[in-house]
């Protein structure tokens, strides 16, 4: 999200209001006792900035861990002490399917295009038999032969070894279905080997996205996400009161429909002071149109204001066809004051 805080031009209309009438009051005679109520209109952007649903930040890193169990290898017929396993392999068939979804275990999107996507693996092997070298480990979508990485193993891993690598595929579409497949999967077996400790193998897995050009998103699916800046309104002890209204321009150049509420922090940027809708304001998909809050209990807490909390909200409910965004359409936004400042004498 880009955010540009235009504060510093309101507070220099007041003050310039401000002067004005000090150098009025300048004229009276000053036998009088004058009372004076500086109220000022003032109609001034506040905040203005965008966001893009590619910046949605749980398609940036995902971690997660596949099990691989010893019944897929044969060993699981093994207990006790064997006198002489044999060798085997090649075993081609090893494969776990994980989807990818979010907090909630919900799925968010179809598939990503991405300029590059680094993947971490580290295991350790459980077994009490050696897994030789070249051992294929490969990450395809579900559905496709075509593998988006591919890793061999460079050596021998013995009983109780940790074996780590890091591959990257660069210009590619990840799907959120994804599988994850062994293929010659070969050990020379060995004599006098211990089964009495027999466990799976876990396969820990960190994708790297970076970045995101495109999504295509499921019909019925939603997420949030939200973005934090610095916010001032720049009156100082200059204001006794506001009046008037907080107008909120929309344009959601997206196909998705989007809900936005801002939220206005103190300085430990978690309590709330205030909010400027009570539920979150709702846009449809292509939408422009302008939302106007009156509240004066909320512009007053402006002044108390420290930080400004942007959640934001998209979801395709209601859509029967996937839907595909691109870095060309965002959401941008503005937030004017319409207001009268009532000044202290």
């Amino acid at each position: 999200m880009s955010i540009k805080n235009l504060l510093p031009q309101l507070h220099l209309w007041i003050l310039i209001v401000s002067l004005g009438g000090v150098m009025s009051a300048c004229n009276l005679n000053n036998n009088q006792d004058i009372m004076l109520d500086w109220e000022p209109e003032i109609l001034a952007p506040l905040i203005k900035g965008n966001l893009g649903v590619l910046q949605q930040p749980n398609i940036q890193n995902v971690d997660f861990s596949i099990t691989v169990p010893a019944s897929s290898l044969g060993l699981d017929v093994f207990s006790g002490t064997v006198p002489l396993v044999p060798a085997f392999g090649p075993i081609d068939t090893i494969q776990r399917n994980y989807t990818v979804t979010d907090d909630d275990n919900n799925i968010i999107f179809e598939s990503v295009e991405i300029d590059a996507v680094t993947v971490d693996v580290s295991f350790t092997n459980p077994f009490p038999v050696i897994l030789s070298a070249g051992m294929r480990i490969i990450f395809r979508n579900q559905g496709t032969t075509t593998g988006l990485i591919t890793h061999v193993t460079t050596r021998d891993i013995g009983p109780n070894e940790t074996y780590n690598f890091q591959e990257q595929a660069s210009n590619a579409t990840l799907n959120a279905n994804l599988v994850i497949a062994l293929e010659n999967v070969q050990s020379p077996g060995g004599t006098n080997v211990n089964f009495d400790n027999l466990s799976d193998l876990t396969m820990n897995i960190s994708l790297q996205i970076s970045p995101v050009n495109a999504i295509v998103f499921a019909p019925n699916v939603s997420a949030s996400f939200e973005t934090i800046d610095n916010f001032d309104l720049g009156l100082g002890d200059e204001a006794e009161n506001l009046e008037g209204n907080l107008i909120l321009k929309h344009d959601n150049q997206t196909p998705v429909n989007l809900t936005v509420q801002a939220y206005f922090l103190a300085e430990d940027q978690t309590t709330v002071i205030d909010s400027l809708f009570q539920i979150p304001s709702p846009i449809t998909a292509g939408e422009t149109t302008t939302v106007t809050v009156s509240s004066a209990s909320v512009l007053n807490n402006l002044r108390n204001t420290k930080f400004i909390r942007f959640n934001t909200g998209f979801n395709t409910n209601g859509f029967t066809n996937s839907v595909r965004i691109d870095g060309s359409t965002q959401y941008n936004f503005q937030i004017i004051a319409d207001v009268k400042v009532k000044l202290k004498n």
